[in-house]
């Protein structure tokens, strides 16, 4: 990782009427950069994007790029250009200037020390920037220039991973000082209810650090209650509330999810729709009693995330072919497998998008529905009135499908419509809850479904994890050492084996942590994959009721590329590393 080098790094007096006097365009125009045609038509849609700079119209229009307008600004001022993922950004420096100056005025603080701050500017012509970092912060500014976008990029990640501490910790002083009084419906409608806005808090910046779940767990009246967040598959630690508050704060969420707040003696299960800006967030709850007169209580975030194209779901180029043939077949079952959490629904989207088209009607039914898309339409399960899996199928058969989309086969009955749906015409996909693509195949012939009809409609299992992404700015290179290489080559023939092995060695990445990831190593999630594709050979081992371990041979020999060999790939990519591997795929 590159250092800030101190000697380029000396205050500049690009001066306040040299900064008034350069114009973007002017500046753009006689570099070469564009043609004045280019600035006079970003000008005059820059009328139609009231608040917009006229460097993002042009960029937003793909006259010129960002890094490009950065870099040529930075020379004219005479200050240094810097790529934010070269340097070390400092959370100490971050927390130098508040939030809000930083979001207003696209900067970022990189460096601190006694004397002064060094910040990476978006807009170095921005005499207003420079005013109020002056303003917040008692140190001499010291100038860097950095793309806008990366600077947001790191402003987003730094605010959700840390968000303000000082303000929680005032927060938490603050309902500390307030008297809890008894558990009451009536907080459900207020809003300045030290537990009302507290619940409100924890869901808010759960969303932020993209949380999957949130655990509440009381410790009786001695301890603190403990909450906790489920980030990229592990938890960790958010905040500890006073215990005083460990009911107040249960029958807050139980109000919320209009559970019975006086039942504290079995589980309860309910939901809660909160609004986040415009986005909607639904979460799952379910209450649990535990020991020492406690009640937990978990809840799953369902936050309507956006479709994923398929080029963007971890596939290898060449599952990803291979995939792409089969969601073009007129007919038959595609299946996604894998535990609770690995991506599955995911996929399952993503794979609809690239055939989601005006010739298609694609239903889904979905427990629940997390993901919408145009052109699609979707039910959600209510088996209180009936509505189930096996229900919504019978009744998709009568209203003219071209594409079924069921949520999880979690029955017979499910399952031998769908199998009788692709018989008949459709496509179909769902999902399943299975260890291996071949096992998927063994679960469903030991259901009941008839082997010679499954084999018949049966076109692929794409089977799936997820483990840790290495941390994209502070990953390290080495060169594998010989218990690493011949731990590799166990799972490859000798073949590959040379293949992956350079005249120079083998190289993989391992974990280091920056401020970026604090400090894990890692940052987000890879997901790993195994495509097992039916062929003759597998159908006749459906047919004959074949072992999972029989039919892991034949796909394997037919070339399926297995789920630990996949993530090796991802290993000598620098997606991951083998441990993180070695974990999920249960070696």
């Amino acid at each position: 990782m590159t250092e800030l080098q101190p000697a380029s790094l000396q205050p500049k007096d690009a001066n306040r009427q040299l900064r008034r006097r350069l114009r973007l365009g002017e500046v753009l125009v006689n570099a070469g950069l564009v043609q004045k045609q280019d600035i006079d038509a970003a000008l005059e849609q820059q009328k139609k994007q009231t608040g917009k700079r006229l460097g993002e119209v042009l960029v937003d229009m793909e006259i010129v790029d960002e890094v490009v307008i950065a870099e040529t600004l930075a020379g004219k001022l005479g200050l240094p250009f810097v790529n934010l993922d070269d340097i070390e950004v400092e959370s100490s420096a971050v927390a130098e200037v508040p939030f809000r100056v930083v979001r207003q005025h696209g900067v970022l603080p990189v460096r601190v020390d006694a004397k002064s701050l060094t910040v990476a500017m978006g807009d170095p012509l921005s005499i207003e920037a420079l005013d109020a970092l002056r303003f917040t912060c008692q140190k001499q500014i010291v100038e860097v220039v950095a793309s806008p976008s990366q600077i947001r990029e790191y402003v987003d990640h730094f605010e959700a991973s840390q968000g303000s501490n000082e303000d929680f910790e005032d927060f938490l002083r603050g309902i500390s000082a307030q008297k809890p009084g008894k558990p009451s419906p009536d907080t459900s409608d207020s809003d300045d209810g030290a537990v009302v806005k507290l619940v409100n808090r924890v869901i808010v910046d759960a969303v932020r650090e993209g949380a999957s779940d949130i655990h509440i767990e009381p410790h009786g009246q001695k301890e603190d209650l403990l909450i906790r967040f489920r980030v990229d598959g592990r938890c960790h630690d958010y905040r500890r509330i006073p215990s005083e508050y460990r009911n107040q704060l249960v029958a807050r969420i139980k109000i919320m999810s209009r559970l019975n707040i006086a039942e504290r003696r079995k589980p309860q299960d309910g939901k809660i729709h909160f609004k986040l800006g415009n986005t909607q967030i639904e979460l799952r709850v379910v209450t649990l009693p535990t020991a020492g007169d406690n009640e937990d209580v978990v809840m799953r975030l369902l936050t309507g995330t956006g479709v994923m194209s398929m080029s963007r779901i971890d596939l290898s180029q060449k599952n990803y072919n291979s995939l792409e043939k089969l969601i073009r077949s007129p007919y038959g079952i595609i299946l996604a497998v894998g535990p609770t959490g690995s991506g599955k629904t995911t996929t399952l989207h993503s794979i609809l998008s690239e055939i989601n088209s005006k010739e298609r009607k694609i239903w889904t039914v979905e427990d629940p529905v997390e993901i919408t898309q145009m052109g699609l339409r979707q039910l959600q399960v209510h088996p209180q009135i009936g509505l189930t899996f096996a229900a919504a199928m019978r009744s998709f058969l009568r209203a003219d499908p071209d594409v079924i989309m069921v949520g999880e086969m979690r029955d017979y009955e499910t399952a031998q419509i769908a199998v009788e749906a692709s018989l008949t015409g459709h496509l179909v996909f769902s999902t399943l809850h299975t260890n291996t693509a071949s096992e998927t195949i063994t679960r469903l012939v030991d259901m009941g479904i008839e082997a010679f009809s499954f084999s018949d409609a049966l076109l692929g299992v794409i089977s799936q994890r997820l483990t840790r992404r290495l941390c994209p700015k502070c990953k390290i290179e080495y060169e594998a050492g010989s218990v690493e290489i011949e731990e590799l080559s166990g799972h490859f023939d000798s073949y590959v084996t040379d293949q992956l092995i350079s005249s120079d060695g083998l190289r993989l990445f391992r974990a280091e942590g920056c401020s970026y990831c604090s400090r894990t190593g890692y940052y987000g999630r890879v997901a790993l994959h195994e495509l097992l594709q039916s062929n003759d050979d597998i159908r006749d081992a459906i047919q004959h009721k074949s072992t999972a371990a029989e039919v892991q041979a034949l796909a394997e020999k037919s070339g399926m590329v297995t789920m630990l060999q996949d993530g090796i790939a991802k290993c000598l990519e620098g997606k991951t590393d083998l441990g993180q591997v070695l974990a999920v795929c249960n070696r």
